[in-house]
């Protein structure tokens, strides 16, 4: 019987090929959601017990309720504003920018013509007040205008954006964790239920249940008595189809298991009755013949 971990590990790169496909987080998300409602269908359909189906059907519920939960982030890329402009696109200077590099450079040209053009205009020291007055303007304006500017490249490195590009292989092996434990449960409960079942039958084994079981146990007895015979195989794959949902066995002769059968001398050998037993414990022996 196929488990969880076995389906998915089946299904592996057809997965991956979907999950690959994915550019966002939700994307993976929906395309976990859909892979483990396919491997509950696929269990689903094996299972015979309806108590086993509940169980994995509330597991699973629980695993793909949380896949909004997954860590299934890949590479993450952060873009600059800068790095999204067009090629060949200069960034744009703010006008204050332009208006105080402007002063500056006049300022600065009137401080020089002050100083050395008209030294026979100015008296000295009127020649000299004027001319660090301007220099120390044109000073100030150059150096607002540097200011202005490296504000705007600080504006621009703080438009960022990011790009996240989700890791199916990584989230192949989150689900593939989540399957390894759910069979871990799966095989619990039903292991439980074999046990429950066998002492059910043997607690019930001298009242209506052995009788069921002898009943059961003539009909394929009748029935292997007809040999080939059509109606009989169809009698004895039924009988068996019920033991087995049962969790009972139907075994027959094979010569290593004659602790299992009551001898019968002469005749052709092989199976009479076939044996019924539950979890190693004989419910009831066979019957065969021959040596």
């Amino acid at each position: 019987m196929a488990t969880m971990q076995s389906l998915l590990e089946k299904d592996r790169e057809r997965f991956l090929q979907t999950a690959s496909a994915a550019k966002t987080s939700q994307e993976t998300v929906r395309a976990a959601e859909e892979e483990l409602s396919r491997l509950l269908t696929l269990y689903n359909e094996q299972e015979e017990s309806d108590r086993i189906k509940e169980m994995a059907a509330a597991m699973v519920e629980a695993v793909r309720v949380s896949a909004g939960f997954l860590d299934c982030d890949g590479e993450s890329t952060i873009w600059s504003k800068a790095e999204y402009r067009s090629p060949g696109q200069k960034p744009k200077r703010s006008v204050w920018f332009w208006i105080l590099l402007v002063a500056g450079i006049l300022l600065a040209v009137g401080a020089g013509a002050v100083l050395i053009l008209f030294t026979d205009m100015v008296p000295p020291s009127q020649q000299m007040t004027i001319g660090l007055a301007l220099a120390a303007a044109a000073m100030l304006a150059l150096f607002l205008s540097g200011l202005v500017s490296s504000k705007k490249k600080e504006d621009n490195k703080a438009d960022l954006y990011a790009e996240t590009i989700p890791d199916a292989q990584k989230t192949y092996h989150i689900l593939l964790a989540a399957a390894v434990s759910m069979d871990r449960t799966l095989n619990r409960v039903r292991s439980d239920e074999q046990l429950q079942n066998k002492q059910t039958l043997m607690d019930e084994k001298e009242g209506l249940k052995k009788e069921d079981i002898q009943l059961l146990s003539g009909l394929l007895e009748g029935a292997y008595s007809l040999g080939n015979d059509e109606y009989a195989k169809e009698v004895i794959s039924d009988v068996k189809f019920y033991l087995h949902k049962k969790q009972i066995d139907v075994i027959d002769y094979n010569g290593e298991n004659k602790n299992l059968f009551e001898r019968m001398p002469g005749g052709k050998s092989g199976t009479i009755r076939p044996a019924l037993v539950i979890g190693g414990t004989v419910l009831r022996k066979g019957l065969a013949a021959g040596e």
